[in-house]
Formats: structure tokens, C-alpha cells, sequence
């Protein structure tokens, strides 16, 4: 769907320059549109990462409202105008006269989408360190990518568009050209990395309760459970240290909390409102620890420091290194010499 918007866009672009009436006709609805159509599917995929598609349709319907309303109130009837070949209701004028500010508009639209994308992943990024120990190969760190480079290049269109209207110094047609071509090649940067990626699997009532993942919320707790959760928290802490499940790479929210012997949803409140730490944070300090208390003995010199870090429960070099420098304030070799 994304690919065949894309296309018609540049279809549209080529009848402007080429003054094709005909393919400009056919093609000016879904190019007209194509910004905020494009803003609401962006929004809706990062959302599909995490929840199941019957939810999205039902929470998230209403974010193609401004598509729908612009093209009631601007692509439809300037399309009639367009085929008439006459003012209708003055949309004629406005396509002719007027299309810097529409581009404009829909612009500054698309930003606005974009500001939701962004804070929507971070927002999930941090339900992820609640469900899951190591998130290397789900970090998605391409989204990132992605929502940046279509910040900046609709940023680039804004601008370029204001200086056409305020100093006539670039063509519209022009700059439309060189942005649509930024976004196909975002879009397959996007398709390429997306297909590869499966859908990362979170308890919902993470997905729907925000307090959960943010430790910062009002608490949850209520006064008369707090022993049960100091209780809870004892037994826990443990079974950390008892059973070491920290050494499993892929230890879960939902493993852990099988090995508790209590729900996930119950776990999850024991460590973000009870305990203010995110699961992975929680369990990374484990695994830190344990790569402090085995560097100290001399029996595992002939080791190096990565072998060591695998045998703690870390999934990657680099997630070691920096969870480690963040924690410790210094790198592994340099608290490994420190002992020497």
C-alpha cells in the first residue's frame, strides 16, 4: 500500500513537469493526500510491533481522521474542480493559487504525526525492558532511524516550500521531486529492516497501563499489600540468588514469574512500583555482579572478559559494555586492572 502511494506521488510530480492533464488527474487524490495517509500508516505500523492487529483497528481508528477530513474538504473537491475544468466552491483556485500553503499544511501535519510515532516508541521501548532481559535483537533500533530521517526530510520540505513562498526560490514541483525521492528511499530502508522483525511479544496489560513502564507514575500499591510485596520482594531476591536465573540469556518477565510462583502482572508491579526498577535493569544488575565477583578470582585469568560477560547471562558484547559502563562508571578492562 505504502509502495503504490509512493509511486502515484511520483506519477503526479512527472504529469506537473510534463503537463500530463490526464495522469494528473488520476493521480491527484491519493498524491494529494498521500502525507497524512502516510502519517497514520507510519503510527499504526509501530503500533502493529506490539499489539495484535483487532486491537489496533479498535484503539487506534481514529488517527486517520485528518486524512479523511482532508480529503472530504480539499483532495475530493478539488478533484471535481480539476475534471470540470471550472472553480467548484473556489477549489480550483485554491489547487492553482494555492498549493504552497496546502503542502504547507500537510506538512506541518505529517510533523505532528511523526511527534506521536516518536513518543509512542519510546513509550514501548521501555515496555520492552519490562518484559524482557536482553533486547539486542529487539531494539528496533531502525524505528529510531526511520522517524528521524522523516522528521528531517519533511523539515527540508517545510523549509524549502516557506522560501518558495516567502522568496521565490525554489520551484514547488522541484522540491516535491527531490523529497518524494528522500522518502522511497526511507520507506524501502524501512521495508527492508521491518520484514525481518517479528513482533515482540509483551504481557497487554503492559501495553495498557502506562504506570507500569514508568516509574515515575503515581503508585499502585496500596497500603495494605505492602507486606505482601516485601514478602514477595525477599522471596525473589532469593531465588536470584539461589537458582541464578540470570545466567539464562533469554529469562523473561513471564519466566521469572513462573519461577516465583506468581503472575507476570503481579511480578511486574513487585519490581516497577514496589521495587522502582525495570525488569531488565533488575536482572542486568544480577549479571553485573556476577562478572564483578568472578573477575575478582584468580582462577578465571585465562578467560577474557567477553567469555566471562556470556557466562553472566549477557547476550552481546556491546549491551555488556555499556550496561556495565553505566552501572560501574568505568569499562570492564579498567575494573579488571584494578584488582591487577
Amino acid at each position: 500500500m505504502v509502495f503504490i502511494v509512493l509511486i502515484l506521488v511520483i506519477l503526479e510530480s512527472y504529469s506537473l513537469i510534463h503537463q500530463i492533464d490526464i495522469l494528473t488527474i488520476v493521480t491527484f487524490i491519493p498524491a494529494s493526500s498521500s502525507k497524512l495517509f502516510l502519517g497514520s500508516l507510519l503510527f499504526i505500523y509501530i503500533k502493529s510491533l506490539f499489539y495484535d492487529d483487532k486491537i489496533i483497528i479498535e484503539k487506534y481508528w481514529k488517527v486517520f481522521i485528518p486524512f479523511f477530513l482532508f480529503m472530504i474538504f480539499y483532495s475530493l473537491p478539488t478533484f471535481v474542480a480539476l475534471i470540470l475544468k471550472q472553480n467548484f466552491l473556489g477549489y480550483l483556485d485554491i489547487k492553482n493559487n494555492e498549493n504552497q500553503i496546502i503542502i504547507i499544511i500537510s506538512d506541518v501535519v505529517f510533523l505532528v504525526y511523526l511527534t506521536f510515532c516518536f513518543n509512542s516508541f519510546l513509550k514501548l521501548k521501555k515496555i520492552i525492558k519490562c518484559t524482557y532481559s536482553s533486547i539486542t535483537h529487539n531494539n528496533f533500533i531502525w524505528v529510531r532511524y526511520i522517524l528521524i530521517a522523516a522528521i528531517i526530510i519533511i523539515s527540508i520540505d517545510l523549509i524549502l516550500v516557506l522560501s518558495q513562498v516567502l522568496f521565490n526560490v525554489y520551484a514547488v514541483v522541484e522540491t516535491q521531486n527531490i523529497i518524494m525521492l528522500l522518502l522511497v528511499t526511507s520507506i524501502i530502508y524501512v521495508a527492508y529492516y521491518g520484514l525481518k522483525q517479528s513482533k515482540i511479544l509483551v504481557p497487554y496489560f503492559l501495553l495498557e497501563n502506562d504506570n507500569i513502564a514508568n516509574n515515575n507514575k503515581v503508585q499502585l500499591i496500596d497500603n495494605k499489600f505492602k507486606k505482601e510485596f516485601i514478602t514477595l520482594e525477599h522471596r525473589l531476591k532469593r531465588i536470584l540468588v539461589e537458582e541464578k536465573p540470570y545466567l539464562d540469556t533469554e529469562l523473561t518477565l513471564g519466566k521469572l514469574a513462573e519461577l516465583t510462583a506468581i503472575s507476570d502482572k503481579k511480578l511486574s508491579i513487585l519490581l516497577n512500583q514496589h521495587m522502582k526498577i525495570s525488569f531488565y535493569d533488575f536482572v542486568n544488575n544480577y549479571r553485573i555482579n556476577a562478572f564483578k565477583d568472578i573477575i575478582k578470582s584468580d582462577a578465571y585469568n585465562k578467560y577474557t572478559i567477553e567469555t566471562i560477560a556470556f557466562q553472566c547471562g549477557f547476550k552481546s558484547k556491546a549491551s555488556f559494555y555499556r550496561i556495565f559502563k553505566v552501572k560501574m562508571r568505568m569499562s570492564p578492562s579498567e575494573f579488571k586492572n584494578s584488582f591487577n
